[in-house]
């Protein structure tokens, strides 16, 4: 069965990273999809397959804040 703890919710990629170790809750379990760069949060208690509450990709910019002296 896939769910949003073994496939990303966004681009539906099996390279899903449990973020447990870096990000600990009470309530829910962090994961990022390796594949688009998709965060979500399930919440602890959900039943498979669960359901991601936050969707999104990380916003980054190409531009560096640090420019090269002349």
């Amino acid at each position: 069965m896939l769910t949003a703890r073994t496939r990303c919710p966004e681009c539906y990629g099996p390279d899903v990273v449990d973020l447990a170790e870096l990000l600990f809750s009470a309530t829910a379990y962090y994961y990022r999809c390796r594949a688009c760069g998709c965060w979500w949060v399930i919440p602890k208690d959900a039943a498979d397959p669960a359901k991601p509450i936050v969707i999104g990709n990380a916003i980054t910019s190409n531009t560096s804040t640090h420019s090269k002296a002349s």
